[in-house]
């Protein structure tokens, strides 16, 4: 199984499009504590989801010490992320937050958005052409993407991908 370091953002819209329950069930997740507070936080949606997937260890959380190197300009869930995987912890890293992104894309961090998690489990045989292309849709209207992060996810083949196949 893959490991795979995520940020609350992308589970929550790997939740939201019908995705997360595929993913979790195909990876070893791990996620920082503060994204834990974020995806369990009382009466947000999702949450009762996510704290079942904590107990069962679906995700598995990781608590870092308060003294760990923090990036400015990112939220403590995706400076959390990124330091698990600067540790050593997981294989890449998923993450929707565009500055999150963009501090992976500059310092070499292999990573993917909930859109290629899609075509990743798409691409593995998790999922079917059908079932990929609602939740596509669904997270192409509401994940608040570019037009080019969108572009970027359309053409992605299994080639470009084949590093983050499960």
């Amino acid at each position: 199984m893959r490991t795979i370091i995520a940020d609350s953002s992308s589970l929550i819209l790997l939740y939201k499009c019908g995705a997360a329950a595929v993913f979790l069930n195909n990876c070893c997740c791990i996620i920082p504590e503060t994204v834990r507070y974020e995806l369990t936080a009382g009466g947000h949606i999702g949450s009762d989801y996510f704290s079942q997937c904590i107990e069962k260890k679906t995700l598995t959380v990781k608590r870092l010490s308060n003294d760990h190197e923090k990036v400015k300009k990112l939220h403590a869930g995706e400076n959390g992320v990124i330091f698990i995987y600067k540790e050593g912890a997981g294989e890449f890293v998923l993450i929707d937050d565009g500055r999150g992104a963009a501090y992976c894309r500059d310092n070499g961090i292999p990573y993917i958005n909930a859109l290629l998690a899609v075509k990743i489990l798409l691409f593995s045989g998790k999922i079917s052409y059908e079932e990929s292309s609602v939740m596509n849709q669904w997270l192409r209207k509401n994940g608040r993407y570019s037009r080019g992060i969108i572009e970027w996810a359309e053409n992605a083949d299994s080639d470009k991908l084949e590093n983050f196949l499960f």
